[in-house]
């Protein structure tokens, strides 16, 4: 619009200058009026001229008021009396921190994205009845976002639960039909609800930590315990291996003693019955001295007694 005001003056002035040749040398004038009016025209045909961007769309309003049609990309030739609002088609993402209320009376903060994009041939509606869609996000999309995440809190006994997998696969399925269904109408189609973090409530997660730090000390003495028994245990098969060693080690030796005695007793019982038996008794029991005798036809004795 300011460059029409811009052409109008310019095109009028130069069109005064022309007719009026009172205003000084008539061909400066004349040249001054016909530059201004080339440019007029040049600006002129600049303002018919308007090029939409990749993955944008805009909407014109002629003296305020909506036009239907929409301006998709590319190069278009338009009243210069038009102007224009542009519209972003492109994938956007919203992403909300929002408060959850569950039965337990405590607030969970979970972190959400919201994956959207605005409907082309809808942004007449958009630009008449909410405005842009940045004014359509923060009327319809985080009110209604809120809405159900404080609805669904109420089916949620207590605020650990929003860990479940079930929990937030359920909530993240009803997200997504609940705002398609209410966004759609308004002008944005709703492609994917994403749930980035859940923050419990700080009693909660004081509790977890403090629960989950006398578990490690309870695996701790488990572990210490399950140590000093495999300790004991080794020592008692320590001391079984040593008392069977002791054991094998004394029959061994009474085994032997046994067999000695039993040789023993053969030889004895095989002299026994030897003729030479005594004979060998009496050559054990001489000392190595030879009898002393004199004169005569004495015949020496020698004393076969035992003289241990």
């Amino acid at each position: 619009m300011i460059k029409l005001i811009l052409v109008i003056i310019l095109f009028s002035v130069g069109i005064f200058m022309l007719m009026n040749n009172k205003l000084g040398s008539p061909k400066t004038v004349k040249m001054l009026a016909t530059g201004m009016i080339a440019i007029s025209l040049i600006l002129l045909l600049f303002s018919m001229i308007n090029t939409v961007p990749a993955g944008h769309v805009k909407v014109a309003t002629l003296f305020g008021k909506v036009q239907d049609a929409t301006y998709n990309e590319g190069l278009h030739i338009v009243n210069p009396l038009l102007s224009f609002t542009i519209f972003d088609l492109r994938q956007k993402t919203h992403k909300e921190t929002a408060g959850i209320p569950a039965e337990d009376k405590l607030i969970t903060k979970m972190d959400v994205s919201i994956q959207y994009r605005t409907i082309g041939d809808m942004t007449p509606d958009i630009l008449r009845n909410t405005g842009t869609t940045g004014a359509l996000i923060q009327v319809h999309l985080i009110p209604k976002l809120r809405s159900i995440l404080r609805e669904q809190g109420k089916g949620v006994a207590v605020s650990q639960d929003f860990f479940k997998e079930s929990i937030q696969r359920q909530l993240q399925e009803t997200l997504q039909l609940g705002l398609s269904e209410y966004l759609a109408p308004k002008g944005i189609r709703v492609e994917t609800v994403l749930i980035r973090d859940v923050q419990l409530p700080d009693v909660i997660r004081t509790a977890i930590t403090e629960t989950k730090r006398r578990e490690q000390e309870v695996l701790k003495q488990q572990a210490e315990l399950l140590r000093f028994a495999t300790e004991q245990n080794q020592k008692v098969k320590q001391a079984e291996s040593e008392l069977k060693a002791a054991k094998l080690e004394a029959q061994k030796i009474k085994e032997l003693a046994d067999a000695e005695a039993y040789k023993i007793n053969v030889i004895n019982k095989t002299l026994a019955r030897s003729p030479n038996y005594i004979e060998l008794k009496k050559v054990e029991q001489w000392n190595g001295v030879l009898p002393v005798y004199t004169g005569g036809n004495n015949i020496p004795m020698i004393d076969l007694r035992n003289k241990q």
